[in-house]
């Protein structure tokens, strides 16, 4: 109705539906708002809603949610992955937390809260559409990306690729285990490599390096995991060759160190050490 009285009354068209498109998706399964108003206005409304009714106490518990936050959350996310609109969500909800003048220290305590509910939200709905638990949680291991667009990304392209060989993967979770001994962060000195294969993985993590910038800020995921696939030969040479813990601190250091930069690149996508083989 709100729609129709701002017709009546002389309101541009957009401004009427972006009125109608804001009480969107009213249900699951119903349609979503097509324009920038209804996407913008449902958004802040509904993020709103969460937040003031977790500062009250009230957030769902169990099967109880008497005020359909989860039924508004799930409407949030779909809204910003059918739009592909990029969300640091930690802002937003500090931003709402302030103008509804929430003290500080709870703002500290609702924030992670409302944020796990959101990741759950998401979580669940991307393993009902048939991606891999194993997949969703090598994306959720990096626990400061609040992007859940971003995030369902990573998840898609990630379920994708781990069909296809294994070997990136076993190499990562060969590399991560290793990367957990790391004790002290190190600069990786070329000057103390002792054997060719330390230069030529250290070559090769450079150009990838360079190589997965594009790809990563335009979200191409897909595109990163098939660079990851370049780090196998010289990783599984590297290891073939060495002996990352050596006695020597300095070289031992310096190994792990190198590791680690394999690791950001196997991992730029999701840690693949969560990955069932």
């Amino acid at each position: 109705m709100g729609r129709e009285y701002a017709k009546l009354d002389g309101e541009p068209a957009e401004v009427a539906e972006g009125i109608y498109e804001h009480y969107l998706p009213r249900f699951a399964g119903d349609e979503l708002p097509k324009g920038t108003i209804g996407r913008i206005v449902g958004i802040s409304d509904k993020i709103d809603n969460i937040v003031a009714t977790f500062s009250r106490g009230l957030a769902p518990t169990g099967s109880q949610d008497p005020y359909a936050l989860r039924r508004q959350a799930l409407g949030i996310i779909n809204i910003l992955i059918s739009s592909n609109y990029h969300m640091p969500l930690i802002k937003i909800l500090a931003g709402a937390l302030y103008l509804l003048n929430i003290k500080p220290e709870d703002t500290g305590k609702l924030i992670p809260q409302i944020l796990e509910f959101f990741k759950l939200r998401l979580k669940n709905m991307m393993i009902e559409q048939g991606i891999r638990y194993d997949v969703v949680d090598a994306v959720f291991a990096d626990e400061r990306n609040d992007d859940l667009v971003d995030i369902y990304a990573r998840c898609k392209a990630l379920n994708a690729y781990v069909v296809l060989p294994e070997a990136v993967i076993q190499a990562s979770i060969r590399v991560c285990n290793l990367c957990k001994k790391i004790e002290t962060e190190v600069a990786i000195s070329s000057a103390l490599f002792a054997d060719p294969a330390e230069q030529e993985l250290h070559d090769v993590l450079i150009r990838l390096n360079k190589e997965l910038i594009p790809d990563i800020v335009t979200y191409n995921y897909a595109g990163a995991l098939k660079l990851a696939d370049q780090v196998v030969e010289p990783v599984n040479k590297f290891f073939d060759s060495v002996m990352v813990m050596d006695e020597n601190v300095d070289i031992k250091n310096n190994r792990l160190a190198l590791l680690e930069q394999a690791k950001e690149v196997t991992n730029a996508v999701g840690d693949l050490s969560c990955i069932v083989l």
